[in-house]
């Protein structure tokens, strides 16, 4: 069989909508031979079989996917994510808060753009970002999101609430916190890729009441309100120590659950925290890369889908890879739940692909907007190619997107009808201009003077030849 001509021009080919039929289209359904996206003015105007849509363009040999969510991520990390190798738990503490605090606006502005040029490569056509950002900083932020065209879930929030992290005491009134929160809100408004929330660092970093506050003027404005919990043994043995109640139980004691709630990690969920998780239709972000490089436990997430949780799959600044992401969220399942029991299927391909694409736009927001090829839809997918080694013979699209597909089978990507990357380049933008000012802005931002590493670099540890 002769090899599919993949000389394509793609900004020709996406430049104003298109009528594509690829080999393979991923459907809500599941994988479908044969069938045809039609999109324009941003969102998708057409699904259906090839017959029905007659003057489609074939693209042999390649596959066109939803884009995928990256449900939790920092983008204000990105320069200091190779500083936490080996790092023991709450790198907060001692990396990332001392790292972050201080950067103004530019900075903020050249690490969200190299954080979403990195997240595009990967397939990610949609961020949730957490972080320290105040007004200044999410200026910088909005640039570089609407200049790169990434969907963008942007928080208030941590700068403005928590006083002195860690402690629970913030410096804010509640008068003066809804005053940031209702700026927030109008200064996202009108804005086609940004959707606003509010982020809070857990129990840890604001009293009950406060997130309590929260919680309600969240499912008011109908915005998310962002959460870390059970992420680290500290932060449990505190709460328990403090209230007697575990951080799940303590924020269900105090109303702040709901269905306008993510909470990130949850990887320390008993059974009673994950009824109320079920009960009150919080959603949660699973960041398997994260356990793994980070040394946290895993979240239940096989536990998750058995019991209907909303969850998505989050990167958590470790690599901005979505197909990396996908195959550590089966492979985590799979050693945590599904050797002990035999569970051979451990979930199916498809628990992770919908966690990474429909069922991670439900659990930001972002339910019947994005996420999935359908009618109505934005424009967001990822056309990939097919015939590499990797990815032949192909017998099971799902669980080959799981195991052999990365970053380097992606030709295009397509955020809100908009062509945003070929091969991994922006289209419309300078990346060796952003790869030089990002890169000073880096040497500067890392070398804060409060950043403690307690595990040196590795080579350290390297033992000595004789």
């Amino acid at each position: 069989m002769r090899r599919p001509n993949f000389t394509m021009d793609f900004k020709k080919i996406l430049s104003d909508g298109a009528t594509l039929a690829p080999e393979i289209l991923l459907t809500p359904d599941g994988p479908k031979r044969d069938f045809v996206v039609q999109f324009g003015a941003g969102r998708i105007t057409g699904v259906g079989p090839l017959e029905l849509f007659p003057d489609a363009l074939p693209l042999p040999g390649r596959a066109i996917v939803p884009g995928f969510v990256d449900a939790h991520t920092h983008v204000g990390q990105i320069f200091g994510k190779a500083l936490i190798g080996g790092e023991p738990a709450q790198i907060w503490r001692r990396i990332w808060h001392p790292m972050e605090k201080e950067m103004d606006e530019n900075q903020s502005y050249l690490s969200a753009k190299w954080a979403f040029w990195e997240a595009l490569r990967g397939g990610f056509t949609k961020v949730v970002n957490y972080g320290l950002n105040s007004p200044q900083k999410n200026a910088g932020v909005h640039r570089a999101a609407k200049e790169t065209g990434i969907r963008l879930v942007s928080p208030t929030g941590l700068d403005e609430f928590s006083g002195q992290i860690g402690t629970g005491k913030g410096n804010k009134t509640w008068s003066e916190i809804k005053d940031v929160i209702l700026a927030h809100i109008e200064y996202c408004a009108g804005e086609e890729t940004i959707t606003p929330s509010v982020c809070c660092s857990s129990f840890m970093g604001n009293s009950p009441d406060i997130l309590s506050r929260l919680s309600e003027i969240c499912a008011e404005k109908k915005i998310l309100l962002q959460i870390h919990s059970n992420e680290h043994f500290p932060e449990v043995h505190e709460s328990i120590l403090q209230y007697g109640l575990r951080p799940t139980e303590l924020l269900n004691r105090h109303d702040v659950l709901g269905s306008h709630v993510l909470l990130h990690h949850t990887t320390l969920v008993s059974e009673p925290e994950i009824e109320l998780i079920v009960e009150t239709d919080t959603a949660t972000s699973y960041n398997p890369l994260a356990s793994i490089w980070k040394g946290n436990a895993v979240a239940p997430a096989m536990r998750f889908s058995e019991r209907g949780v909303r969850f998505g799959l989050g990167s958590d600044t470790t690599s901005a890879d979505g197909f990396k992401n996908l195959m550590a969220a089966e492979a985590c399942q799979r050693i945590e739940h599904g050797l002990p029991i035999a569970d051979f299927s451990c979930g199916a391909a498809w628990t992770w692909v919908d966690a990474a694409t429909s069922k991670g736009a439900d659990a930001t927001g972002g339910a019947g907007d994005h996420g999935a090829l359908k009618e109505g839809y934005a424009a967001d997918f990822l056309i990939l190619d097919m015939m590499v080694p990797e990815c032949l013979p192909s017998h099971d699209f799902e669980w080959e997107l799981v195991r052999y597909y990365n970053r380097d089978q992606i030709d295009a990507v397509v955020v809100n009808g908009r062509l945003r990357l070929v091969a991994g380049q922006p289209i419309d933008w300078d990346g060796e201009d952003l790869r030089h000012d990002a890169m000073k802005a880096a040497a500067t931002i890392t070398s804060a003077p409060d950043i403690v590493r307690r595990h040196g670099p590795s080579n350290l540890y390297r033992p000595k030849m004789s």
